[in-house]
C-alpha cells in the first residue's frame, strides 16, 4: 500500500553501541570471564537443569499465589491464554520466568516489551527443550515513587526523529507510589499527541485502539500499563502481576522475617543479604574492568556497611528492594 511502512527485522550487534555496558558484553558473549558473578551460563543446558531443580526445591503458597493473580486478571480483562497461564502455577512442577519494569507510560521503554518477549520465549524454550511446564511472569514495579522515571514515552516519528510525548501531572504525582496514581483527562491529549506522531503502518490503527482502551480517565496508571501489557503478550501466555496488591503482602511476609531475625547474621543458610559479600562482589567486578551498578557510596547512604556486617538502616525507607544475582550470594 503506498504510503505506508511496513515491519522488517534488522539484527543489531550490541558491541557496536558505545553505551552497552562491558558487564552486559562479556555476559552475552565471554560468559566465562564474569562467571563467578552469576549462578550459571545461560546457554548451558546443564545450568537451566540446575535453575530448575532449585526452583522446584522452594516451598510455596502457589494456590495462594495463583488467587491473587487470577483476581487481578479478571480486573483488568485478561486474555483467556493469560488466564490458562496463571493457573498452571498451581501445578508444583511448574517453573516461572520473571522479568518486570516500571509502569512506563504506553509501555515504557522498548526494552520493556524485549524484557516480557525474552521471558515468553525462555519459558517456551523451557517447555520444549527440558520438558517442564514454565510461564512467562512480568512483575510490575507498581511501588516506585518517581513518577518523572514513567510518565514519558519516546517514539520515533515519520522522520525517524524521536519524539517524547508526556502525562499531565495527576493528583499525587511526586507524592505518591505510581500504584496510586490515577490518569486524569490530560491522558487524552498524550493519546493525540502520540498519534500525531506515530508513522501510518498496517498496525497503527489497531495499536492506538489499544492504548484508548486501556488508558482512559480514572484508571490507575499501573492497571493502565497491566492491561496494554496483556493486550500486546497475553495471548501469549504472560503473565502480569501487580506488585502493589495489597493480597499478595502476606507471601513475603517469611523473608523479611528471616531478614530481621538474622541481621547481621555469618550464615548464610537463611538467606541473609551479606554486606561484606556484596562489597567483595563489587571489588571483583572493578578487577575485571567492570563498573558496579551500586556503588559502596550508596550502600553507605543507606546505612549498610561494606563489612564485616549487615547494619540495620540509618533512616527509614520504603518497600525498597535490592537484588543481585551473583553466585557469592546465592
Amino acid at each position: 500500500m503506498s504510503g505506508v511502512a511496513t515491519a522488517s527485522r534488522i539484527p543489531v550487534d550490541i558491541r557496536r553501541l558505545p553505551w552497552i555496558k562491558p558487564l552486559v558484553v562479556d555476559y552475552a558473549f565471554d560468559h566465562a570471564r564474569v562467571a563467578a558473578f552469576f549462578a550459571g551460563d545461560p546457554r548451558d543446558p546443564r545450568a537451566w537443569r540446575e535453575a530448575i531443580a532449585r526452583t522446584r526445591s522452594h516451598t510455596r503458597e502457589r494456590n495462594g499465589i495463583a488467587e491473587v493473580i487470577a483476581a487481578q486478571q479478571q480486573r483488568r480483562g485478561a486474555p483467556a491464554e493469560a488466564f490458562a497461564a496463571a493457573a498452571r502455577l498451581r501445578n508444583p512442577d511448574t517453573v516461572a520466568v520473571v522479568t518486570g519494569q516500571q509502569a512506563g507510560l504506553f509501555g515504557g521503554p522498548l526494552f520493556t516489551l524485549l524484557k516480557a518477549l525474552t521471558a515468553v520465549q525462555l519459558a517456551e524454550r523451557l517447555k520444549t527443550e527440558h520438558g517442564v511446564p514454565a510461564v512467562a511472569v512480568f512483575w510490575i514495579d507498581a511501588e516506585d515513587h518517581d513518577w518523572d522515571e514513567v510518565k514519558s514515552c519516546g517514539v520515533l516519528d515519520a522522520s525517524l526523529a524521536r519524539h517524547a510525548v508526556t502525562a499531565g501531572d495527576p493528583q499525587g504525582a511526586h507524592v505518591e507510589p505510581v500504584a496510586r496514581l490515577q490518569l486524569d483527562a490530560t491522558i487524552d491529549a498524550a493519546i493525540h499527541e502520540l498519534t500525531a506522531a506515530l508513522p501510518q503502518t498496517e498496525f497503527t490503527e489497531s495499536l492506538i485502539a489499544s492504548i484508548r482502551a486501556a488508558y482512559v480517565p480514572g484508571a490507575g496508571m499501573v492497571d493502565a500499563f497491566g492491561r496494554w501489557m496483556e493486550w500486546v503478550l497475553g495471548t501469549r501466555g504472560l503473565v502480569v502481576f501487580d506488585s502493589s496488591d495489597a493480597a499478595a503482602k502476606p507471601f513475603a511476609a517469611p523473608l523479611f522475617m528471616r531478614e530481621i531475625e538474622h541481621a547481621g547474621s555469618a550464615r548464610g543458610e537463611h538467606g541473609v543479604f551479606h554486606g561484606h559479600r556484596f562489597a567483595h562482589a563489587i571489588e571483583r567486578a572493578a578487577r575485571l574492568g567492570h563498573e558496579a551498578a551500586v556503588r559502596r557510596e550508596i550502600l553507605e547512604q543507606a546505612g549498610i556497611e561494606a563489612r564485616p556486617r549487615l547494619r540495620p538502616p540509618a533512616r527509614p525507607y520504603g518497600s525498597s528492594l535490592l537484588v543481585v544475582l551473583s553466585r557469592e550470594l546465592i
